[in-house]
């Protein structure tokens, strides 16, 4: 028992994450297990054959269904609508209420959508289902990531954030081997399974909500001392190499340092500027590299080839990106974030660039059907070990603490916005009789890909080790991004005491 012992006190993540922290962090990357579940099951019972038949509008002489181009755009777009509203509705109440309130509120909306989607009769009804789970979802993106990011250490903070993706991973994986258990059954039973496995995590979510604490710093905006110590000491107790009153005292006085008030136009004046346009690019180039054609669309692209099981490659893609995803969540506190940047976004856009080629084949071969489907996978690899990582981190790490949640909500607001471009406009340019590319959209995303890449080398900070104060000197000290990686913090705060600074 000491040989095991002994090894794991090593681990990373030992001496920093105490067990009320650590169940924190477990509820919260649970809770997103709904996300990935909504990612991933409408992927995949869209193509299936008794879910056409249920809810398609073009039927052939024998009476089978099929869903339309129309339709199918709509069911997987229009719902990125009521994300859109999910978004302020989670700020406005997170910054007015608190991280918990959103938290149990959440957790219920995804019920009830869910409950309509289980019942739905109808297309309309069932884009109504999708819709309301995709405020949940809204809601969820917007308070997971900050939450985590306000309540674990500066260390191992990369980490523990980047859980937020490993629990969307884990959850499409879940709901894919679900809904390729029941893709053979008879009549609607196929597809209302997978749904009624969304029932179980906010279920279980509202159970446990008393194990969910209020975040100390929003409680220390709001000026509640005692509780936010409270609640800090309740989180940080057992590690060795903390004080409570003094860690309050030095996020108090770093927020006295921030002379806005937390006002929207206070996003785009001083330091606040390059902040807000780092927190939301890296959401912006996560969906338009390509993350719509390979996770949204990806089954019913496999179908299209004609030769391969589509739901057995959706599952072997979806475990490619968890290996991507689990790459960076064990290797990014150690080289940082920049290192991601400049070599997986880059292998994403080379593996979209060769689908794309591949794509030209007029009468491609069963190796060369093989090989766009592995493309795909690889992207999914490259993508989820990347910018989809870094879209979730970077939001809540780069702003200050009263712009936090507007910070969080507009970088969530672009990705959502982008992902309904993307998803909307992607069988208008894929399918017969519009634009008819097919995996030629590979080109398309792949510029995207190299346009990030010379953007992040230029402009993308590096946060690794640094705690969410240090981030805010940092970017008050201008420091250049490609200098972040050595910039510490110890000269900075001598000249601070110096009188050598000016706040902008």
């Amino acid at each position: 028992m000491k040989t095991i012992w002994l090894p794991a006190r090593r681990l990373p993540f030992s001496q920093d994450v105490t067990w009320s922290m650590g169940l924190l962090c477990l509820i919260l990357g649970l809770n997103v297990l709904s996300n990935g579940f909504d990612l991933s099951v409408y992927n995949t019972i869209q193509a299936m054959d008794s879910f056409q038949q249920r809810f398609g509008d073009i039927c052939n002489a024998k009476g089978v269904c099929r869903i339309s181009t129309t339709r199918l755009s709509l069911l997987n777009s229009i719902p990125f609508l009521a994300y859109a509203l999910g978004l302020p509705f989670a700020s406005t109440i997170g910054e007015t209420f608190g991280r918990r309130v959103v938290y149990i509120l959440m957790n219920l909306v995804c019920i009830a959508g869910v409950s309509v989607t289980y019942t739905s009769q109808s297309f309309g009804q069932v884009l109504a289902g999708r819709c309301i789970v995709h405020i949940y979802t809204g809601m969820e993106s917007w308070l997971v990531p900050l939450f985590i990011a306000e309540v674990v250490p500066a260390k191992i903070r990369g980490m523990l954030v980047s859980g937020y993706m490993i629990g969307r991973l884990l959850g499409t994986i879940i709901i894919s081997c679900v809904s390729f258990s029941t893709s053979t059954w008879p009549g609607d039973s196929s597809w209302k399974t997978p749904i009624a496995v969304l029932f179980s995590i906010p279920s279980l979510m509202i159970l446990v909500t008393v194990f969910v604490p209020e975040s100390p710093r929003w409680l220390l905006v709001k000026e509640r001392y005692e509780e936010a110590l409270v609640n800090l000491q309740g989180l940080n107790d057992g590690r060795a190499d903390f004080d409570g009153e003094t860690e309050l005292a030095a996020m108090k006085a770093n927020l006295e340092q921030h002379t806005e008030k937390g006002f929207w136009a206070d996003l785009f004046r001083g330091d606040n500027l390059r902040r807000t346009t780092i927190a939301l690019l890296p959401p912006f180039f996560s969906q338009a590299t390509g993350q719509a054609f390979a996770n949204v669309y990806g089954t019913i692209f496999y179908k299209s080839l004609g030769t391969i099981n589509p739901f057995v490659f959706t599952i072997i893609s979806q475990c490619s990106g968890l290996i991507g995803s689990l790459s960076f969540m064990l290797m990014v506190d150690r080289v940082g974030r920049r290192f991601f940047w400049k070599t997986l976004v880059p292998l994403g856009g080379v593996s979209v660039m060769i689908l794309g080629g591949l794509g030209t084949i007029r009468d491609p071969s069963q190796a060369e059907k093989l090989a766009t489907a592995c493309m795909l996978s690889l992207f999914g690899f490259s993508f989820l070990g990347s910018l989809a990582q870094l879209a979730a981190i970077t939001p809540a790490e780069v702003p200050s603490h009263r712009l936090r949640g507007k910070t969080a909500m507009m970088a969530w607001t672009v990705n959502n916005f982008a992902n309904f471009v993307a998803t909307f406009t992607l069988p208008y340019l894929m399918n017969p009789g519009y634009g008819n590319l097919g995996p030629k959209v590979g080109f398309i995303y792949g510029s995207f890909s190299f346009i990030s890449v010379v953007w992040g080398f230029f402009y993308f900070p590096e946060m690794k080790g640094k705690t969410l104060e240090e981030v805010d000197m940092m970017f008050r000290a201008r420091v250049p991004a490609r200098k972040t990686s050595s910039w510490k913090s110890e000269g900075y705060v001598d000249a601070v005491n110096g009188g050598k600074f000016e706040d902008s």
